[in-house]
């Protein structure tokens, strides 16, 4: 199912990506703020959705302090101008990085801001990441442990959007959930 989504049109894989995201909450609405379910926290911020916000489960009962957290999320942009993640922080780690393979390499990059294209963009790749590029943002150095099954709160910040706080949930090891095939096409 997700991998068809990289090769749809624009208005098509945005009901993909929100249906896949929000599937697990039974509506077929935009999801509302806060939203937790099994495959993340959902969050709106003017055009942006932030969907499926979430640290893969542990192999045990939660990760140790000290240990880095990845978060995955996929953020879909249903405004008609590019945004930009600019910032990210949690009281929970030591500090927070975003990071993007724009280079296909699977080796991401730390970068200071991550475009993001509007969904509809005919041509995104001048524009920014779209939902399913291969970014994240890595929680460097726990400051305590974190439990499977809990949340870590988060707070993005975007250039048109503005400062959202919301939270990734850490999946519990028990979770069946397949990651979303992230699309892998090189930046300008």
């Amino acid at each position: 199912m997700v991998t068809a989504a990289s090769r749809l049109k624009a208005p098509a894989r945005i009901a993909l990506v929100t249906a896949f995201a929000v599937g697990a909450c039974g509506t077929a609405s935009s999801p509302p703020a806060g939203n937790v379910n099994d495959t993340g926290v959902d969050t709106l911020a003017g055009n942006l959705h932030l969907l499926a916000v979430h640290v893969p489960a542990p192999s045990g009962d939660g990760y140790p302090k000290g240990a880095d957290l990845r978060v995955i999320l996929t953020i879909v942009n249903l405004g008609r101008a590019p945004d930009a993640l600019v910032a990210a922080s949690t009281p929970d780690a030591r500090k927070a990085e975003i990071r993007w393979d724009r280079n296909c390499d699977s080796k991401p990059d730390v970068v200071s801001r991550l475009p993001i294209a509007p969904a509809d963009d005919p041509a995104p790749a001048e524009r920014g990441v779209q939902p399913f590029d291969p970014y994240d943002v890595l929680l460097v150095a726990a400051t305590r442990e974190v439990l499977a099954g809990t949340e870590v709160p988060l707070t993005l910040r975007f250039t048109t959007a503005g400062t959202v706080r919301t939270s990734a949930y850490v999946l519990p090891k028990t979770a069946h959930i397949e990651e979303p095939v992230r699309t892998c096409k090189r930046s300008p």
